[in-house]
This record gives C-alpha cells, sequence and structure tokens, in this order.
C-alpha cells in the first residue's frame, strides 16, 4: 500500500516536466525575450512590449505565413511601422526556431544599427540623406538611391548586391531616430564588418548635425 501511495504522489511530477519539456527546446532554438532589440525600445516604438507583440502573432498563426505577409499584417492591421513590422516579425521567427540570429528569408544575412540624435526629424533626414552631407558621414563603399519618402524612408542598393533601408522616427522633445537595416549579406562575418562600420558612421552623422 505504501508503494502504491508514493506511485500515486510521484505521477503528477511526471506530468509537470512533460509539460515543462517543450518550453525548455523553445528556448533552446531562439531567444526569449529577444536580446536583439530591447523591451524599452520596442514599446517605446510601437506602443507594445514582446510579449504584445507574439500574442498577436500565435493569434495570426505566424509560423505558417510568408514572412512578407506577416510583415504587412503587423503594419496594416496592427500599426506597427514598416521597419519595427519587419523587425517584429524576424525576431518571433528567431524564437520559434526558424531563423539564425541575422538571418532573413532566403538564406541571407542582414543587421540593423539605429540612433537618436538630438535634432528635429526634417533636420534628420536632410542631413542624412543629402548627397553633399551624406559624404561626411556614409562608410567608404557606393551607394545608388532607388527610393526616398521625405522624413520617412530612404532605400537604395549598398555595395555589391546588398540593399539600404532607412527609417525615420521623430521622438519628441527635438529628437530623432534613424534606423537602418544593411540586407542581403551573404555570411554572419559580413554582418558584424557592417555593424562597425555603421555605428561608427552613426557617430559620424551626429558630429555632422552637432
Amino acid at each position: 500500500m505504501a508503494a502504491k501511495a508514493k506511485a500515486k504522489k510521484a505521477s503528477p511530477r511526471v506530468k509537470v516536466a512533460a509539460k515543462t519539456k517543450p518550453k525548455a527546446a523553445a528556448k533552446a532554438d531562439g531567444e526569449w525575450p529577444p536580446t536583439a532589440i530591447s523591451e524599452a525600445k520596442v514599446k517605446e516604438a510601437t506602443g507594445r512590449g514582446w510579449m504584445g507583440w507574439f500574442v498577436i502573432l500565435n493569434l495570426m498563426e505566424a509560423t505558417s505565413i510568408p514572412h512578407k505577409e506577416v510583415a504587412k499584417r503587423l503594419k496594416e492591421q496592427h500599426g506597427a511601422p514598416s521597419w519595427w513590422a519587419q523587425m517584429i516579425a524576424v525576431e518571433y521567427e528567431r524564437a520559434r526556431g526558424g531563423r539564425k540570429k541575422n538571418e532573413r528569408a532566403g538564406g541571407t544575412y542582414a543587421v540593423n544599427v539605429t540612433k537618436v540624435m538630438p535634432v528635429s526629424l526634417s533636420k534628420l533626414f536632410w542631413a542624412a540623406t543629402n548627397a553633399k552631407t551624406r559624404k561626411d558621414w556614409f562608410p567608404p563603399g557606393a551607394f545608388e538611391e532607388t527610393s526616398k519618402t521625405k522624413d520617412k524612408y530612404w532605400r537604395g542598393k549598398w555595395k555589391s548586391g546588398r540593399k539600404l533601408e532607412s527609417g525615420f522616427y521623430a521622438k519628441g522633445d527635438g529628437k530623432a531616430q534613424i534606423a537602418l537595416e544593411i540586407g542581403k549579406l551573404p555570411s554572419p562575418v559580413e554582418v558584424e564588418q557592417e555593424r562597425a562600420a555603421w555605428k561608427k558612421a552613426m557617430e559620424k552623422l551626429s558630429g555632422v548635425l552637432s
């Protein structure tokens, strides 16, 4: 009888262990919460923290939808700015084990660099995108502008086959943010090279604006 009583007491523990096992596996596949972008940054820029966005994506069944469609729905149905819609979708895919760090659709890689500047949105946009001032802060490399929307977006071809996308956001009290994504990188090695180059470039841009 004592042996049976022990077996009955032990069974709930076995059930709890079985429930917690999938969570451990999910954590090994990706990061939760995402560490690439802090909770404070995503909440400040979008009005929701990571948990809020992940709940939306879970209800959307985002793992069964193409990346572009997920980002589109986040923007059009839930109000996420374009650049942030992409980042939220990517971090969700990473957390679910669908992508490696910095990996994008098609097997290429991308890196993101952001900086808040103590100037107005229009001044930041002008200084960043103007051909004359650009030469004072851009890293070495060929750039070809493909599109520009005043005080919002700036896109172009970067180096050989790479892509540069920039988003601009007002932060209130005479502050604005520039968010860059350098995409279509062939490997993680290029990710770190571009990250270092553009972080240095952001400091130069800050100097141009001061």
